[in-house]
């Protein structure tokens, strides 16, 4: 009889040591809000906006490139950008859990992002972020964001998984700022933020060599296609 006990002593002991070792010491998951202190959900979509506390820092994350009238023959938008304007809200997005039926959305979780589209056909439904180029990127060669081949719920598709942040730690629940970052492999010293890099004029979304790119959700209330 003692010797079961011993045994049962030293799995509970084993499986103990293993878990420490496989999750974060004293980790809690906080889940991230938007701008009305709700909690982010797996089955709404939100506006990712400049906050307007920033005035000044240009709208919400849309489909680019955002076309001149003499390129009106293209197609499918494959670039993931920053309007231009403070009151351009973008276009909204989901937020998809790697866990499948995790609703609510917590920070530095992995999520797959997804552009709505309102009227999706056969063409053009490429809308699922991802990260393209060297990574974490250069200068010269930036690691730019764009919707050309991601997909949601793909554990080895590493580039398409983010995370979401709060920029400061403070406890304060009422119209937190946040920032999106890219973990490959989802060790914290391999992070990077997602930034501001201007192109031609335009703002592309990039891992971490532009402008800081402080976030807030906004929930887009207009009905439409989960």
């Amino acid at each position: 009889m003692k010797r079961i006990i011993l045994l049962i002593s030293v799995v509970v002991a084993f499986c103990s040591i293993w878990t420490s070792a496989t999750t974060t010491p004293n980790q809690v998951l906080q889940v991230v809000r938007d701008t009305n202190g709700e909690i982010l959900r797996s089955d709404s979509r939100y506006f990712v906006v400049t906050p307007p506390v920033l005035g000044g820092g240009g709208g919400g994350v849309t489909r680019g490139p955002i076309l001149e009238a003499q390129d009106a023959n293209f197609v499918c938008p494959f670039q993931v950008m920053q309007t231009a304007l403070n009151s351009d809200q973008g276009r909204a997005v989901f937020f998809k859990p790697r866990a499948p039926n995790q609703i609510e959305i917590t920070e530095s979780s992995d999520v797959n992002i997804k552009f709505y589209l309102d009227n999706p056909t056969g063409m053009c439904n490429n809308t699922v972020w991802e990260v393209e180029g060297n990574i974490p990127g250069t200068v010269l060669k930036p690691a730019f964001l764009s919707t050309n081949g991601g997909e949601t719920g793909n554990p080895s598709k590493m580039n398409t998984w983010f995370q979401i942040k709060k920029l400061n730690d403070n406890d304060e629940e009422v119209n937190p700022m946040y920032i999106l970052v890219f973990c490959p492999n989802n060790y914290e010293d391999t992070c990077s933020e997602i930034t501001i890099h201007y192109v031609y004029k335009q703002r592309r979304l990039v891992l971490k060599i532009g402008d800081s790119f402080p976030v807030v959700f906004v929930k887009d209330n207009n009905y439409g296609i989960v």
